[in-house]
Order: structure tokens, then sequence, then C-alpha cells
């Protein structure tokens, strides 16, 4: 009799720690399901770098009749809920998050008719590379090599057909495809 109350304490302690350890481990799967995105829904995680070479070539691809404040102020409609954008007003803005956007137009006879300088916040900056613009609009137009040294080195110049190209500033860097991008200017020709 003796044995068989031991040997029945023995399994109601297993079944218990059983019981236990399966809760336990429930309670641990139900957290993993909360703090894991579900699979079942499509997340749509946007991509600012991408999103503004989108925006750079809607800019490029502007004809130069529109190529003024109010064809920029209805793309910026388009793409206002993705990127932040704000128009110059003629002074400085201590806004470091917005991208700063500066159409102007070349009265003299000069080759160039129209540009458009987006001045790139940090945030964007740490993220955007001239190898990203290389990837989506072409290869650098390649410049003669200046006598001296600057500080900061000049801009380069991407191509994209006989009117329009795209001119970088970057902060300096060993690899230029690894350069963080700053401003960008989109030229148009006459």
């Amino acid at each position: 009799m003796q044995i068989m109350r031991s040997y029945f304490r023995f399994n109601v302690f297993f079944v218990l720690l059983y019981i236990v350890s399966a809760c336990f481990s429930g309670c641990n799967r139900d957290s993993r399901q909360h703090s894991e995105p579900n699979n079942n829904k499509v997340t749509a995680k946007t991509n600012v770098p991408d999103l503004f070479l989108s925006y750079t070539d809607s800019v490029a691809k502007l004809p130069l009749n529109r190529f003024n404040e109010a064809g920029i102020q209805s793309l910026n409609k388009a793409f206002a809920g993705k990127l932040p954008l704000s128009m110059y007003n003629g002074k400085q803005n201590n806004d470091d998050k917005s991208i700063v956007i500066q159409p102007y137009h070349n009265k003299d006879v000069s080759t160039i008719g129209a540009g458009i300088i987006l001045l790139v916040p940090k945030s964007i900056t740490d993220s955007l590379y001239i190898g990203d613009f290389t990837r989506h609009f072409g290869n650098i137009q390649q410049e003669k090599p200046m006598i001296g040294v600057t500080e900061q080195p000049r801009p380069v110049e991407i191509k994209l057909n006989a009117n329009t190209s795209i001119r970088l500033t970057f902060n300096d860097n060993e690899k230029l495809a690894l350069a963080h991008v700053t401003m960008v200017e989109v030229l148009k020709y006459r």
C-alpha cells in the first residue's frame, strides 16, 4: 500500500510538472507571436533613399516649361506623404529633417536654362550614396582633374540626356561610390 501511495504521488508530481511547463511554454509562444510580425500581412516598409531617387527622377523628367515653383509644387503633392519636402522661402530654415527645394531660372545667355537644388538633410544623407545614383541614373561624367586640392571635392555630374543632367555634391570619402550625397542639382540646358 505504501508503495502504491508513493507511486501515485510520484505520478501526480510529474503530471503537475507537465501541466505547469505546458502553461509556461504556451505563454512564451503567445509572447513571441505578439512580438513577431504576422507573415500573412504585407508590411510596406518605405525605403527613403529609393523614394528620394524616384523623386529626383520625376524632377529630372519635368519639361523646361514646368521647371518652376508651380511645377515643383504639383510634384511635391504626389510625394507629400512619402518624403519630407519643403520649398525654400528666402530664409535659412532650421529644419534638419526636410529636403529643401529651390528652383531657379538663368536669365543670362548661359547654357543652363534652369535648375532645381535639393538640399538633403543629414537624416537622409547618412543612407544616400553616389553609388545609388549611378545605379539608378547611369555613369558619372568624367572631368579633367584640377590643379591643387580643395577641402571639399568638386561635384560630379551624371548626364541623363542632351538637355538634362544631375550634379551631386557629396562628403569626401575614400571611394566615390560610398560618398554620402549632401546636395542634388537637376539642370536643364538650352
